[in-house]
């Protein structure tokens, strides 16, 4: 890399304490893996008083409201606008980093706008619209990017000003489009995807280095103090028509949608606070949330596996519960 070029990690909490808490979590993993690193971590928030002060003098803040940013998963399409280095990676609040990110950075550097994910030409799409092959009919595109945004890169320059600008256009013809909703509201999914397209944008193939959804694996394993993560599939992937990896050894996990309320995470969180947060020992913090979480959490699954087909024999199929994370307003 140029010793020139500035980077920087970007993440979006607004609202709620839940979501500023996972950016902060999100924070102290990087700081965890990249604190001697020259890339920096900035934190878009209108309620930086969450944040605890042993992670905000180490990160930057920046204060925008959710009128400034827009609503739920829009807020992404102002990331053209919120851009403070010559390279970004933007990651969701609900991930955590189990290592450098440098190689992250090197492996995206020759793209302007990116994400991780695949070239699609036909087929039915997860979340984005209901025919791909339609889609890209309907649009004139060459080609339609098939990605999950919970990390992108944007190099900022002037093209990346432009694809963002045409985001915004398509955000206004989300329906019209026949583009399909996520928790109530707009994905900016699809449309970063179709300017990402318009403007020849290429994904990075998903190898299982940069970054792994938890929804498209069966298993995981992880240590976060460890820098350590394992997702595998030994069946076919839970979620078809993405990928057909069956292993991942990432830097990035996106815990995704209700991913983030089970004891994977919030075992990992436990690890992570107490280390960085309270000055625990390592193996102190291990113990601890093996013993108070990850442990009972096994246990809870294991007997949910076994007695949930002789509950719902009795008592029939109970309703579905509403995740923390489901747009109500």
């Amino acid at each position: 890399m140029n010793a020139n070029i500035s980077r920087s990690i970007l993440t979006i909490a607004l609202g709620r304490k839940l979501y500023i808490d996972m950016a902060c979590n999100l924070a102290i993993s990087f700081l965890m893996w990249n604190k001697n690193s020259s890339i920096s971590f900035i934190l878009i928030t209108d309620n930086p008083g969450y944040v605890p002060e042993t992670v905000r003098s180490q990160i930057t803040i920046i204060e925008k409201t959710a009128d400034e940013l827009g609503k739920g998963f829009s807020s992404k399409l102002q990331l053209g606008d919120l851009l403070q280095t010559d390279q970004t990676l933007f990651i969701d609040a609900d991930c955590l980093v189990y290592g450098d990110l440098t190689e992250a950075f090197d492996i995206f550097e020759n793209e302007t706008v990116s994400a991780i994910g695949y070239k699609r030409y036909e087929g039915i799409d997860i979340g984005f619209c209901p025919d791909i092959k339609v889609m890209i009919q309907k649009t004139g595109l060459g080609y339609f990017p098939l990605l999950v945004g919970s990390v992108y890169y944007v190099n900022n320059t002037t093209l990346a000003q432009e694809i963002f600008r045409h985001a915004k256009v398509l955000f206004g013809l989300y329906d019209e489009l026949g583009l399909v909703r996520l928790r109530n509201r707009e994905n900016e999914e699809p449309l970063m995807a179709m300017a990402m397209a318009k403007f020849l944008q290429n994904p990075i193939e998903d190898t299982g280095l940069i970054k792994a959804d938890r929804m498209f694996y069966e298993y995981m394993k992880s240590n976060i103090l460890k820098g350590y993560a394992k997702l595998w599939n030994e069946n076919e992937p839970p979620v078809k028509g993405y990928s057909t990896l069956m292993l991942s050894e990432p830097l990035i996990v996106h815990f995704n949608a209700s991913n983030n309320e089970l004891y994977e995470y919030k075992s990992e969180v436990i690890r992570l606070r107490k280390v960085f947060l309270e000055k625990w020992p390592v193996a102190a913090a291990n113990l601890y949330a093996h013993l108070t979480c990850f442990m009972p959490g096994v246990l809870i699954k294991n007997l949910k596996n076994t007695f949930r087909p002789i509950y719902n024999g009795i008592f029939g199929y109970r309703k579905i519960k509403t995740s923390e994370r489901i747009v109500t307003d």
